[in-house]
């Protein structure tokens, strides 16, 4: 695995660079990340470039023999840029543009944005594209990140009118498909339907998902027209773009999968426990599937400044994520960053070095650092995560507190826990080669989802399907046919009964909590066995777990009724 940091000359005296470059490849560091936030540093003014210091930064650099991963600065316009074409910046739901002053307040929409963004790129492209110290780009920086991807301004209303257009072709086809009579909202056109802004009460679950589906695509878009800009730029180059997982609002598999590695940022103690980071380096190598690579392109190496807690890193602490990641195949891992800083809204964010310059204890664990080649996991189980499920039981989860990415948590944790190599995956890729297929609260139904999981049968695999699984269509809305739909036939049962309870149910044989989330089970195959049930309240004695042949349908929602059940499936590996 190589490893790197994230560097920002412009923020340091020029005097100082090479010692640091000296410093970097010292510690056994081999790329550095550099340039995604100093466009006002190309760019003082309209009309007026300095790109010699970025040309003597990379060259100080690379005569220590370090390579350079250079970030595109679509993430932080200048201000002089903002006040000259304010059409750049994103609207609130309540109409007002977001002003400057902090990260990613632009319109990922405007054609103003857009343009700028593809003037900066293609400069830098043309005169670094095929520098030889250039090995990597990182086009913008997590976008989607501070609630960013979705923007009410004019332009975004048009662009959504089209994108429906382009979607349903007709409005009554839309109104059909959203079932618009409910409260007489039957809209007479495209136009007439306005971007979700608050009303009186709650919007329509589908024009809701709409919503989070069209501004998602409006990012990748966005970055896409960038990949194409620099890719003939600078051939054999690996262009990639990071993200914080999981922030609901870009499907993080589009982006990920744009170029040539999936790219993530790896914040621990952003995260509610470790199961998180394990889920989060899983996800990341599924995204990139065969071929590419995984990259942590921000890895925390002390205690930052932006949770509730920021507490300490024990000595130790770092080695142990930088294995960790290693184990679960990333290739590439940099760390953030290099140098604390001493101004700016991250002054208590700890680097590699402390504000004065001098090493911290991290740096000398990255210098005790001995990592090899990487051997990514040969999965055996794949575990379904879906960008349109998260959406929509987001938006309409049944009581308050359900939690897509805590749950599917869970569900990993299980299955890792015994053991387990997990490769989470969209349910439209490929699912040969795996011996069990997990596909908890695969919440929206479409004939190529049952498909999908149908031909994972065919070919020797074990399907579990979980709760709140098959229950609604594309749009969000109940399927008219029982639950999970398309499956039930296979599984010889259906859910007869959602809940949402409020006192501990257990389950039996096992004798653990089942969880908040619970779904009850009719069975009416007569080679489907019940493999645990209900053991009090009034579901007691109903079925939680059913299996036909291949099939099994899990109505349980806690970490413990999934670990006994998949222990029960598949055993400890």
């Amino acid at each position: 695995m190589r490893l790197g940091v994230c560097y920002y000359p412009e923020q340091w005296p020029e005097e100082r660079w090479a010692h640091d470059a000296r410093m970097m490849a010292d510690i056994g560091l081999e790329l550095v990340r550099i340039g995604e936030f100093a466009w006002s540093t190309y760019e003082p003014a309209r009309g007026v470039e300095d790109f010699d210091w970025l040309d003597r930064a990379i060259d100080t650099l690379a005569s220590s023999g370090l390579e350079v991963v250079l970030g595109t600065p679509t993430a932080t316009p200048p201000v002089w840029l903002s006040l000259e074409r304010p059409d750049i910046l994103s609207v609130d739901p309540h109409g007002r543009r977001r002003p400057y002053g902090s990260r990613r307040h632009t319109c990922p929409t405007s054609g103003a944005y857009r343009e700028e963004s593809a003037r900066i790129v293609e400069r830098l492209g043309q005169r670094y594209g095929q520098h030889q110290a250039v090995v990597a780009w990182q086009i913008d920086n997590e976008p989607g990140n501070h609630d960013s991807a979705r923007c009410w301004c004019e332009e975004c209303q048009d662009a959504f009118s089209g994108w429906l257009l382009h979607r349903y072709g007709t409005v009554e086809a839309l109104n059909d498909a959203w079932g618009t009579a409910f409260w007489s909202q039957t809209y007479p056109s495209f136009e007439s339907v306005r971007l979700p802004v608050p009303t009186m009460t709650s919007h329509s679950p589908s024009l809701l998902l709409a919503h989070r589906r069209f501004a998602s695509e409006q990012v990748v878009a966005a970055l896409k027209e960038q990949y194409d800009l620099l890719e003939p730029l600078s051939p054999g180059r690996l262009l990639t773009t990071n993200l914080y997982l999981f922030e609901l609002d870009v499907d993080a598999h589009q982006v990920m999968r744009l170029g040539g590695a999936a790219a993530f940022d790896s914040y621990p103690h952003g995260s509610a426990e470790p199961a998180d980071v394990a889920y989060r380096l899983d996800f990341a190598r599924g995204a990139a599937g065969p071929g590419r690579e995984t990259w942590i392109m921000e890895q925390q190496p002390g205690p930052i400044n932006w949770t509730e807690a920021n507490p300490p890193v024990p000595p130790g602490q770092l080695t142990d994520w930088v294995t960790q990641a290693a184990a679960a195949g990333v290739d590439t891992l940099l760390f953030f960053r290099w140098r604390a800083a001493r101004y700016g809204q991250e002054q208590y964010h700890s680097g590699l070095l402390r504000h004065d310059g001098t090493p911290t204890r991290a740096h000398e664990e990255v210098r005790a650092l001995a990592i090899g080649d990487v051997t990514k996991p040969r999965a055996t189980v794949a575990l379904l995560h879906s960008w349109d499920d998260a959406w929509a039981l987001d938006i309409d989860p049944h009581a308050p507190g359900f939690d897509y990415l805590r749950h599917m948590v869970d569900v990993h944790a299980a299955a890792r826990g015994l053991g387990h190599a997990i490769d989470i995956v969209p349910p439209g890729d490929a699912l040969t080669g795996y011996q069990v297929v997990l596909a908890p609260y695969l919440h929206l139904a479409s004939p190529e989802r049952s498909a999908a999981l149908e031909s994972a049968v065919g070919a020797g695999a074990t399907i579990v399907v979980g709760p709140r699984a098959l229950v609604k269509d594309r749009d969000d809305n109940w399927v008219n046919q029982r639950f999970p739909a398309g499956i039930t036939d296979h599984l010889g049962g259906h859910v007869a009964e959602f809940l949402a309870v409020d006192e501990p149910i257990s389950i039996v044989p096992w004798n653990v909590d089942a969880g908040r989330w619970l779904e009850t089970m009719d069975v009416t195959g007569e080679d489907t066995a019940v493999l645990a049930s209900y053991a009090n309240g009034y579901v007691q004695n109903a079925p939680a777990v059913i299996r036909s042949g291949s099939w099994v349908y899990v109505g349980c929602s806690s970490r413990a009724a999934w670990a006994a059940c998949l222990e029960l499936l598949i055993g400890r590996a």
